[in-house]
């Protein structure tokens, strides 16, 4: 609901830490040709250290992530694009792409090298009778769907306003109406990028099919995309929202909500929270700050008949608040705006699971029950429907047998103790280790050892081919990385 390390003290530069770098008293690359070339070229705008828009333009989402760019070169174009590409390429500069910069491993910054910022890149077309649309990588999921509301129109996307068109597309997209429509990537009609080599290519099923395929999931790893075309579906009025209970049957509570809703026809998304209840005017005084199970729910059937389909679910215990309504598809980000908060220390863990065992609950309700605190935010998605329908092998997505997934997750400010953080958000990752199977790439943060999860042999394998093929030298590794097997040099 409220998606998607480090000391900051240190940050990375040419595969260094700074305090690395300063020990060994290294100095920094002069780019001042390269810069220059850039700034004679692109039509959008090259911010610089100094520069007042400087200091906002180096941050992302993860505040744990603080790096300090030679250049940020906020995009117009795909034209840009290919400059920008070029320019690294050619002085051997460090590459950072980034839309909406949610990237929980902090991929959308770094120290000494380029950050290509695609956020300026809004355009939105929509072909109504079609039902199709082309959509620019720096929208972000909440414009997209106030451009399709009044249109009756949507595209199941991630939770959370703020977060990219282009990170979330080339990582599968696992949203608000999953079981419904699929992963977003199965709505993928076609994409245009530009590859290592600065060429602006066409992939679809009938252009560079193999392409296709691998961007279908495969990460940040082949290219940049500047254009992603999409067939829509049916938006308008969803019945959506959260119910809250208290969290002291939290098994039992968890035990019959993935029963029904495994069980339930394809129209019903569901999500489950287990946090403390928010200091919200919907919360009464004497619960804010009890620890509470929240299911998120979003039907996009006829509302008659959702009412009938999520009422066992608003029947499980005595809900001390129940925010299930009618509304706009839009209106669902209105819940997880906590999630688009920037600076924060975010620290995370998620992993697929096959079932729903009485065990994996006990160890989930457990382990974050003894770890809860205002910071502490763990969610169970029950998958399946649409999503599962699609062959494992149909896209580099492969994990479409999982039943569920969880995401483990503590954020605060940077004041707040990082380490105490990351350990408790590993004690619940760890107590779920032996019921968990494979990982979401588009979730994975700083867990460079955790690719293989994401990716079975044969679906790696295929990737690895396209690595070796549109990005040999692995430019673009500031990503979750798919390392080419031939011989290269990584700046």
């Amino acid at each position: 609901m409220f998606e998607q390390h480090q000391d900051t003290t240190q940050y990375e530069q040419n595969g260094q830490t700074h305090s690395q770098m300063t020990s060994s008293q290294e100095k920094p690359h002069d780019y001042r040709e390269a810069i220059d070339l850039l700034a004679s070229k692109i039509r959008g705008e090259l911010i610089l250290p100094g520069n007042p828009a400087y200091e906002a333009g180096r941050k992302v989402w993860n505040g744990s992530f603080d790096g300090y760019p030679t250049a940020i070169v906020q995009c117009a174009d795909a034209e840009d694009v290919q400059t920008t590409v070029n320019v690294a390429r050619e002085y051997g500069m460090l590459l950072s792409v980034r839309s909406g910069g949610h990237s929980a491993a902090g991929h959308g910054t770094n120290t000494g090298g380029l950050v290509i910022d695609l956020s300026q890149m809004k355009t939105i077309t929509v072909d109504p009778i079609r039902h199709t649309a082309r959509l620019e990588p720096g929208l972000t999921w909440g414009e997209v769907a106030k451009t399709l509301q009044p249109l009756g129109l949507a595209i199941t996307a991630g939770d959370v306003a703020s977060v990219g068109v282009g990170g979330l597309l080339l990582s599968g997209g696992i949203g608000w109406m999953v079981r419904a429509y699929g992963l977003t990537i199965d709505r993928l009609q076609a994409m245009e990028l530009v590859t290592a080599d600065g060429q602006l290519l066409r992939a679809s099923a009938d252009e560079n099919p193999e392409l296709f395929w691998g961007l279908r999931g495969g990460g940040g790893n082949f290219g940049i995309v500047t254009a992603f075309e999409v067939n829509l579906h049916r938006g308008g009025t969803i019945l959506g929202g959260a119910v809250f209970y208290e969290a002291t049957e939290a098994e039992r509570i968890l035990r019959e909500y993935t029963r029904l809703a495994a069980a339930a026809p394809d129209e019903l998304s569901t999500e489950v929270l287990v946090m403390l209840a928010p200091p919200a005017p919907f919360i009464p005084p004497d619960k804010q700050g009890t620890q509470v199970v929240a299911i998120m729910v979003c039907y996009t059937g006829d509302i008659s008949e959702g009412e009938q389909v999520v009422a066992p679910l608003r029947q499980l215990a005595t809900p001390i608040a129940d925010l299930i309504a009618p509304m706009p598809y839009s209106a669902m980000f209105a819940f997880t705006v906590v999630g688009e908060i920037p600076g924060f220390q975010h620290h995370s863990r998620s992993q697929f699971f096959e079932t729903f065992s009485d065990e994996m609950i006990h160890a989930l309700v457990e382990s974050a029950q003894s770890v809860m605190s205002p910071e502490t935010l763990v969610t169970l998605r029950v998958l399946g429907g649409a999503m599962s329908r699609v062959a494992p092998d149909a896209t580099a997505f492969a994990h479409r047998d999982k039943q569920g997934m969880v995401l483990i997750s503590h954020f605060a400010p940077l004041s707040a103790d990082a380490a105490s953080l990351d350990a408790r958000t590993q004690q619940v990752f760890r107590a779920l280790l032996p019921y968990a199977n494979g990982a979401y790439v588009g979730f994975l943060a700083d867990e460079e050892e955790r690719i293989r999860e994401v990716y079975p042999t044969a679906t790696y394998e295929r990737l690895v081919a396209l690595k070796n093929q549109y990005d040999p030298t692995n430019l673009f590794h500031r990503n979750q990385n798919i390392k080419p097997t031939v011989a290269y040099a990584q700046t």
